[in-house]
């Protein structure tokens, strides 16, 4: 899977995206052809008002450069797409260096990188580049500026949408950002592993149906959430800056104690040993901040490596396909198809008859011989035994951890408490208490309810 996620970063990390424009439709398109395969592109016209918001002109450029007074392009959106602000409006002239300052973004702590800069919605332009160019020799005026952009007051916002069909309506939604050029923690890796992530999806089985949606920060998720299409929908995740080099972390939904959250979370644990950062839910980053407003209050966590903000590259030219690498990915895929399963387990198991414990042992689900119990060299590896279930392709062996969970489960399982707080109060990993569960229900000791 390295290989394959080196080409997608390789293939998608030139392309200009934004808002709209020619870049986001090409990405769609790629990624339709090349990891999701059904994917369906949705559009917006420009101009249409989406609650409090109208939808933009499609941007596009053609060139974008700034020549010195020898000729020479210092500045050329052709080397890197970050030189232009994004949604810049035409210009052409010739102008002074006093002037085109005016019109120049930097980073003064980090001389040697162009920052990523926007003027969505505020008519403008102007071009973003090292300090150290502005402060070389090349740069002497006067300076010739062209910008050949064009606005199409009559073209369509565009995202990509995909649907998983599972046994039931009640949905799960993945939600990335295509909006940023090139920039490859975020949101590329976003991007790509929200893709894989859903390709995964497809392969299994599952209870609750997956709506995939890849779209333009802010402006793309308040026209999505405009389309009447989220009565089903009952949690999700925001997929963003995934395969940095820092550990993993978790920016929180904005419910801490929603069942979306806690999956997450025992995602982390099980495959950190709890080693990973927590950020509690703030209304900024991504878009969180439309899923969660009142009148949708969809609880969507992030699981990140190397979380916007919290890196120095972020927004500029440091965030390059250097910065990240398709092993931090994977790992941060991994955390999310645990995610998935965690979420896909979460349930309310009921006891069938409720009066005292289960007679276990007649139904080869505890050791025969006597005193073993809480003696790990005895239990695990002597008197260790096997029972199929029949919605898992292997065994489980059934060790003294298992015993543990079954007493747990005899004294919780009333139907009010969940899967996941069964693992919390008892302190056995999910995975242990997901397996007793399956164990019981193949007996037919409990029963199950979402």
């Amino acid at each position: 899977m390295e290989e394959e996620i080196k080409i997608f970063f390789k293939d998608l990390f030139p392309i200009n995206r934004s808002l709209t424009g020619d870049g986001n439709k090409k990405t769609i398109e790629y990624l339709i052809d090349n990891i999701i395969d059904d994917g369906e592109i949705k559009s917006v016209r420009s101009g249409t008002k989406v609650f409090d918001w109208k939808v933009p002109p499609v941007w596009n450029v053609n060139k974008a450069y700034v020549k010195n007074n020898f000729g020479e392009k210092v500045i050329d959106f052709k080397e890197n797409n970050l030189h232009l602000i994004s949604y810049s409006q035409p210009f052409k002239g010739v102008i002074s260096k006093e002037e085109l300052l005016k019109h120049i973004y930097t980073l003064t702590e980090m001389p040697d990188t162009i920052p990523y800069r926007t003027s969505y919605f505020n008519k403008n332009w102007g071009f973003c580049c090292s300090e150290n160019l502005i402060k070389s020799k090349k740069f002497k005026g006067p300076f010739s500026v062209c910008i050949d952009s064009s606005f199409d007051e009559m073209g369509d916002l565009n995202w990509l949408e995909a649907v998983k069909k599972g046994k039931s309506k009640k949905e799960i939604l993945i939600s990335t950002y295509l909006c940023h050029p090139s920039l490859a923690n975020d949101n590329l890796s976003g991007i790509i592993l929200s893709c894989l992530l859903f390709r995964e999806l497809k392969k299994i089985e599952t209870y609750f149906t997956y709506r995939l949606v890849v779209l333009p920060e802010t402006i793309g998720a308040i026209s999505f959430l405009s389309q009447s299409v989220t009565k089903n929908i009952i949690g999700g995740m925001v997929v963003t800056c995934v395969a940095g080099p820092d550990k993993l972390s978790l920016k929180e939904g904005f419910d801490s104690s929603h069942w979306i959250n806690q999956a997450a979370h025992l995602s982390l644990s099980s495959l950190t040993n709890n080693n990973y950062i927590t950020y509690p839910f703030v209304p900024d980053g991504s878009d969180e901040r439309q899923y969660s407003t009142p009148d949708f209050r969809i609880v969507t966590p992030s699981i990140h490596k190397s979380k916007y903000y919290e890196y120095d590259e972020y927004h500029s030219s440091r965030d390059n396909l250097d910065f990240v690498s398709p092993k931090s990915l994977i790992e941060s895929l991994d955390a999310h198809i645990k995610w998935i399963e965690n979420i896909e387990s979460y349930c309310f198991p009921e006891r069938i008859m409720k009066a005292c414990e289960y007679q276990l042992g007649k139904r080869n689900m505890y050791p025969k011989i006597g005193g073993t119990l809480n003696q790990t060299i005895h239990f695990e590896n002597k008197e260790g035994f096997h029972q199929r279930t029949f919605d898992m392709n292997k065994d489980i062996e059934i060790n003294g951890k298992h015993i543990d969970a079954f007493h747990w489960l005899m004294h919780l399982a009333d139907g009010k408490n969940s899967n996941f707080d069964i693992s919390r109060i008892s302190k056995i990993e999910i995975r242990i208490i997901n397996e007793a569960i399956k164990l019981f229900k193949l007996k037919k000791l409990i029963k199950t309810k979402k």
